[in-house]
């Protein structure tokens, strides 16, 4: 081996990358991304779980007990009910994960050593759900024991949306909008740096044909396959993995339409911006897949991650969209009810469109 060779082909090599400050920036960024969102962001336990508790009877010892259950690391109790019916709505809007319903006998059966208690957990995330009853089983229990030593309590948990505590069908959900972001992402990332490398964008800029008729034509086609893909992955969820979709298919397809839309604007940016299709592809699968697989609430729970990151996921489509399918899917909730999310989705539409014909000027397209 001719070492002379070697370093010559070394020295070309490192001015190329000099020469492309924005390749060279995503490979230092990205190991410093993973490690943040994979340190910083995910946990794996429960803290500050949103929980409601509904006393039935408002004696001291159910006082101090749900003081105690909030003093927890593990939980938050975000509100007092006075009734099921509004616990029951909660947990069904996702503003809880659970509720607990403290009975009207619970002092005195707390003393006889055969207290109960009910817990309505949300099902819709199988892990969390597990979590958050063992969590309270063991705070009850320690809470038992320091009463006077009195035997466990006892815990009677309804699981709902997933009574079966399947993980499988609370990830299908998610796992179609993770599909649905790589995918429309990574299609309209190539579609103007193809153009922009070959040439044919000088080509274009001679014809009548105006910025807002090529950026419309150009995600037309992409939309129209993004669309049979969702249809594909949805049917696959109902008929292959069998999760039940207990809401309306009609409005489950209208918010998915709008969240292609939005990944789609997202990718065209970034193509219009890379103009290469090499690094449009590398930036546009970092910043659909990471986000809608870690920050999206599809597996790690939103609620545990900092206050910064929670802050952060609110205007991250993949966020609105996991929150969406879930409800649709599994609750049976109509998309109207979960109004933020859609608004969400529309807003990020309007801003991306409106971003996205601001940089086409330099495309060099009439207005």
């Amino acid at each position: 081996m001719n070492l002379q060779h070697v370093r010559a082909m070394a020295r070309k090599e490192w001015w190329h990358l000099l020469r492309d400050p924005r390749s060279l920036a995503l490979m230092l960024l990205m190991p410093a991304m993973l490690l943040f969102l994979f340190g910083y962001a995910i946990r794996l336990d429960v803290t500050e779980a949103p929980i409601g508790v509904l006393q039935e009877s408002n004696d001291a010892v159910s006082r101090d007990f749900t003081a105690r259950l909030d003093a927890s690391h593990a939980f938050a109790v975000v509100d007092r009910f006075h009734d099921r019916r509004a616990l029951t709505d909660a947990v069904q809007h996702g503003e809880i994960w659970a509720g607990l319903v403290i009975p009207r006998d619970f002092a005195a059966a707390l003393g006889q050593g055969d207290a109960r208690l009910q817990l309505i957990l949300d099902g819709v995330d199988a892990n969390t759900a597990r979590l958050v009853r063992n969590y309270t089983l063991a705070l009850v229990n320690d809470y038992a024991m320091e009463q006077g030593g009195v035997p466990p309590l006892e815990i009677r948990n309804r699981v709902w949306f997933n009574e079966a505590s399947e993980s499988r069908l609370a990830v299908v959900p998610g796992v179609i909008a993770v599909v649905m972001a790589v995918i429309g992402a990574l299609m309209t990332a190539l579609t103007a740096a193809r153009e922009m490398e070959l040439g044919n964008i000088v080509m274009l800029r001679t014809t009548p044909l105006t910025r807002g008729e090529f950026l419309a034509g150009k995600l037309l086609p992409y939309f129209v396959i993004g669309m049979a893909d969702f249809l594909v992955a949805a049917g696959a969820a109902v008929w292959l993995f069998e999760v039940p979709l207990r809401g309306s298919f009609p409005g489950l397809l209208a918010v998915s339409a709008l969240f292609l839309l939005v990944v789609m604007l997202q990718g065209m940016l970034i193509s219009i911006a890379a103009g290469q299709q090499v690094l449009a592809s590398q930036i546009a699968l970092i910043s659909s897949f990471l986000p809608a697989f870690l920050l999206s609430g599809f597996i790690f729970a939103i609620e545990n991650m900092p206050v910064v990151l929670q802050w952060f996921t609110r205007i991250l489509p993949a966020r609105a969209y996991t929150t969406l399918s879930k409800a649709v899917f599994l609750k049976g909730v109509s998309p109207l009810l979960l109004w933020t999310e859609v608004l969400v989705l529309g807003v990020l539409l309007l801003v991306l469109m409106r971003v996205v014909l601001l940089r086409a000027r330099k495309l060099g397209l009439q207005s």
